[in-house]
């Protein structure tokens, strides 16, 4: 298993989308190029030996079964970016709540800030350290920048520069990401535990960047080389640069490295006509992952045996696969009709995603290449109604982390999770209501104590009137009724804590957004594959969630502009950003543009200007589109462009310009209410 195998929510629809957005990364053709290192990744058993008494292509070593599961609540939503380690361990931030916290396989921490107010996770090892980033209280403007957090010390800065990027963390408690660089967007670095900042490789012509590393210091990622071509690339203990060059294409990044110092990654094909994924090692060198020319291949894991999970995207389906070097590439089974999509992989040839469904998606665990098991299936003694939609990793001991209607879970195998309540989803809660509804909702939950009993509370962020919780039990089940009524728009969050008579509690959160009738709004929440120009900017999948009021549909159809009341606007990815204000809004037909000022990675007095199309009912969710651009005035008073996700040809998005710029939507959708 990728020891920081990142849990997502997406489906093969997004990862593919996720890969093509990474692929067309806009590159310098400026500045000196990038000399390639003559010297050998340190010698390691080759993967298929390296996997001991089992034989590549064999994963089914285990006897075959279907485990029970007991579940473990944790207290984030459920599309929460997350890590799981090898002892169960969780590192967890929402992009929603602004807060990021750790699970040490019993109770959950808040990792807090370093004063200015939120955290995103980046990274997480098997000694339970965990990496990210966050902004500070400096004065007069926050320092935005890498930590590292222990349950033990706390959060700590990273020392370097601010706008560094920590990625990944291995055991040794080495650093990989970027650091900035005078000319360049950022460099390459490792930080080592005494502090010491080593950059990897030479100076490349405009960005380099490390993705992952092992517990010899190996790390993989990528850089720009003459010509303005990005390789995939592999850094030795010492710093040296191995470029393993491209797939026929102008763009390649290795995303994974095993414990032998194999790597697996992906890139473009001659023409930069389709996307292939690759294996690589110091015994075989490079190897696609399967044919070329059939669309395009992601990979989402590599173990240490040298196998490797990843999807493809075949004629009539995407399709998640398994690959060995004796066997080559096979496809997964599934469940009957649907997409299939596998997320992560461990050192058991045990392979975990989901099965894409148009009645919603069902969490699933693939045994080798045996029909996979339906997870929500397998728990015991479920809440009622929990339905586990997605799992995103799984660690050598089979412990699972997923993605339910309750929120983001651990699955344990056997019959215990921890002493504390488990909670099913709120029923009765719809993601979109009206001000003036009052819902009626309920929560069931468990305990694996009979002789417990529960209190609860119910807390709301929209201000208005709710009533108390009432819970009913009876040996060890039991249920919470409570009602609200909903008295303003906008987007908020309930809380509901469910605490047992020793102390212990369990916490799960629910996002809804409350509409008002004579009120035009923009809601939206999902991800967009957006490439990315200007000062520094990064490309990467953008991650975001907003509300905000409009104008009324006669001035908004004739273009007019109108002052827009509070609104929510919450960007996460290659960047953080959070709106503070909402100047204007005004809308022509599907077209939405909201004008206004917020704190980008945690600085103020940043505008971004937000275009979103609305692709209408019943059309595919590529259809909708999101345009941000993000600035700032600089000393002298000049606008720089600190983000822009659409490229040359100004503002305005089109059908064409979606298709063009990549801003159209790869998961989730954003809808307009009249």
């Amino acid at each position: 298993m990728n020891q920081q195998a990142r849990t997502r929510a997406g489906s093969g629809r997004w990862a593919l989308a996720a890969a093509l957005t990474s692929l067309a990364i806009a590159v310098s053709s400026m500045a000196s190029g990038v000399g390639q290192s003559a010297d050998p990744v340190r010698p390691g058993p080759d993967e298929v030996r390296a996997s001991g008494a089992v034989g590549a292509g064999s994963p089914d070593h285990r006897a075959h079964g279907s485990p029970v599961y007991s579940v473990i609540n944790l207290p984030v939503e459920k599309d929460a970016n997350s890590f799981l380690n090898e002892k169960g361990q969780v590192a967890f931030s929402s992009y929603l709540f602004n807060d990021a916290g750790f699970f040490d396989g019993e109770r959950a921490y808040a990792l807090g800030s370093l004063g200015g107010g939120y955290a995103t996770v980046s990274g997480l090892n098997n000694l339970g350290v965990v990496i990210g980033h966050t902004n500070d209280a400096s004065e007069p403007f926050p320092r935005y920048g890498p930590y590292i957090w222990t349950a033990a010390r706390g959060m700590r800065a990273l020392p370097g520069p601010g706008g560094s990027y920590a990625l990944a963390i291995n055991d040794r408690n080495q650093i990989v990401g970027d650091i900035p660089a005078p000319g360049i967007t950022a460099r390459a670095a490792r930080w080592d535990p005494n502090g010491r900042i080593r950059t990897l490789g030479p100076l490349p012509l405009s960005w380099s960047e490390a993705r992952d590393i092992n517990d010899l210091g190996i790390a993989v990622g990528f850089a720009d080389v003459a010509g303005g071509d990005l390789h995939p690339m592999l850094w030795d203990a010492t710093g040296r640069q191995i470029d393993l060059g491209s797939l026929g294409g102008s763009v390649g990044i290795t995303y994974f490295v095993n414990k032998w110092g194999a790597a697996a990654g992906i890139g473009d094909t001659p023409g930069d006509a389709h996307v292939a994924a690759f294996y690589w090692s110091p015994r075989s060198g490079k190897v696609p992952t399967g044919a070329q020319d059939t669309g395009f291949r992601l990979v989402t894991a590599l173990n240490d045996r040298g196998e490797i999970s990843g999807n493809t995207l075949l004629p009539s389906r995407y399709a998640a696969y398994f690959w060995t070097r004796s066997r080559g590439m096979t496809l997964l089974p599934g469940l009957g009709p649907g997409d299939t999509d596998v997320l992560d992989l461990n050192n058991r040839g045990e392979m975990v995603g989901q099965i894409l469904q148009s009645g919603g998606n069902r969490a699933v665990r693939w045994q080798g290449l045996r029909t996979p098991v339906d997870l929500t299936s397998r728990v015991h003694r479920a809440p009622a109604g929990l339905v586990i939609s997605t799992a995103s990793a799984i660690n050598d001991a089979g412990v699972i982390a997923a993605h339910s209607n309750a929120g983001m879970i651990l699955l344990r195998p056997g019959t215990r999770g921890t002493d504390a309540p488990v909670l099913g989803p709120i029923a009765g809660l719809a993601d979109t209501v009206v001000v003036g509804d009052e819902a009626r909702l309920s929560l069931s939950f468990v305990d694996n104590s009979a002789t417990q009993t529960h209190k609860a509370k119910a807390t709301w962020t929209d201000g208005c009137d709710t009533s108390y919780p009432t819970v009913r039990e009876a040996r060890g089940v039991g249920s919470v009724d409570f009602q609200h009524r909903f008295c303003a728009p906008g987007l908020f969050t309930v809380t509901v804590q469910v605490t047992d008579s020793g102390g212990r509690s369990t916490v799960t959160r629910h996002p809804v957004w409350v509409l008002e009738p004579e009120m035009a709004t923009l809601r939206g929440q999902g991800t967009v594959a957006a490439t990315a120009s200007g000062a520094g900017a990064k490309a990467g999948p953008l991650r975001f969630a907003l509300w905000a009021p409009l104008s009324n549909q006669a001035a908004a159809m004739a273009g007019g502009r109108t002052r827009a009341g509070a609104g929510f606007v919450s960007l996460s990815g290659p960047f953080e950003f959070r709106a503070q204000e909402i100047k204007e809004a005004s809308r022509s037909g599907e077209l939405v543009r909201l004008e206004g000022t917020g704190r980008y990675n945690g600085l103020p007095g940043y505008r971004f200007v937000l275009e979103a199309v609305d692709g209408g009912e019943g059309k595919r969710a590529s259809k909708d589109a999101l345009r941000v651009r993000i600035s700032h005035k600089d000393a002298e008073g000049k606008e720089v462009v600190d983000y822009d996700n659409g490229g040359a040809g100004g503002m305005r998005v089109s059908m064409v310009a979606v298709a063009r710029n990549r801003s159209a939507l790869v998961e989730g959708g954003l809808h307009l209410h009249e």
